[in-house]
């Protein structure tokens, strides 16, 4: 049985915010789409930092009204190449306290989020589960740049 890699379980597609987005707006967004982080983007949309449910859970009973997500952010995301085996990524994943590992294209000397693999992703794999519709780097889509471009005008 040939090892499961990164790029086989991935999720095509990464959960974006602004720098500028209020704190509420992104605490929204990680529930909303039941996911565990956003990259944070500045205003020219390259990849600054990252915020998770860990950092904004720290935040509850203080008052984070006049918050963004610039305050919060994380510089040090935490990337992954796709060709690295996903047991290998579980176990950086769980020996640096996370939850989820990005990987990013490079182009033009900025990085783009493409794409994360999380916890979850790995325990498919172990309960023998088929990956969902769309996930993988072998899946049927537009590409991540193609996406992230359109996303943000740049097209």
């Amino acid at each position: 049985m040939p090892t499961t890699l990164v790029r086989d379980v991935m999720q095509v597609g990464v959960p974006t915010c602004r720098e500028d987005t209020p704190l509420k707006e992104a605490a929204r967004l990680l529930v909303e789409r039941n996911v565990g982080a956003l990259i944070v983007l500045d205003e020219d949309a390259n990849m600054v930092g990252w915020i998770g449910e860990h950092h904004v859970a720290r935040l509850a009973g203080e008052n984070t009204a006049s918050m963004v997500a610039g305050d919060v952010l994380n510089e040090r995301v935490p990337v992954i190449l796709p060709e690295v085996p996903a047991a290998a990524a579980a176990q950086l994943m769980l020996d640096q306290g996370l939850r989820q590992m990005f990987v990013t294209h490079h182009a033009g000397g900025v990085k783009y989020p493409a794409a994360m693999i999380t916890l979850q992703d790995v325990c498919r794999i172990v309960a023998g589960m088929e990956r969902a519709p769309g996930v993988g780097v072998g899946a049927e889509r537009p590409s991540a740049i193609d996406l992230f471009k359109h996303r943000y005008g740049l097209t």
